[in-house]
């Protein structure tokens, strides 16, 4: 999302929860897209000794990496509606937990069928997560591209 400069769209969905090392990894690396203050929607939990323990071990067994990790333990115990990650490996354990993934495009697609972005924006926001580090396949960007013509059709 940060490298497709739409952080911002992630507090337009309800409450986000946020553990430690996500939160270190959101200042850190979106510092120049998102200023200090606007960090101020994400919700920060900290992991119980159980969400811990099992982020623990999907980081020793080389499953996870440490945000992902802690993330989905979190949402293995808050149960949210929506899991939010770009990690494959990440979505595919949410997946086997039950748990809703969605990743920065559905974050996107999301936002333009509930009217919160313009046309012009979402395909910006498109074009920047085509132009990031998240691999999206052909068929994938051409569904994307198909879906947001069908929501802005009228336009």
């Amino acid at each position: 999302m940060h490298e497709a400069g739409a952080l911002h769209l992630l507090p337009l969905i309800g409450e986000v929860f946020v553990p430690p090392l996500v939160l270190t990894e959101l200042s850190t690396h979106a510092k120049n897209l998102l200023p200090d203050h606007l960090l101020g929607w994400a919700r920060h939990q900290t992991l119980s000794a159980t969400a811990e323990q099992l982020s623990l071990s999907w980081k020793q067994a080389g499953l996870l990496h440490g945000g992902e990790a802690e993330a989905l333990a979190l949402a293995n115990e808050l149960k949210p509606d929506w899991f939010l990650t770009d990690d494959a490996a990440a979505r595919l354990i949410a997946d086997a937990l039950g748990i809703e993934a969605h990743g920065s495009l559905g974050v996107v697609l999301w936002a333009a069928a509930n009217r919160l972005v313009k046309k012009t924006e979402a395909e910006l926001f498109l074009a920047g997560l085509e132009s990031s580090s998240l691999w999206l396949s052909t068929r994938v960007r051409a569904e994307a591209h198909a879906a947001l013509a069908k929501l802005y059709d009228s336009e």
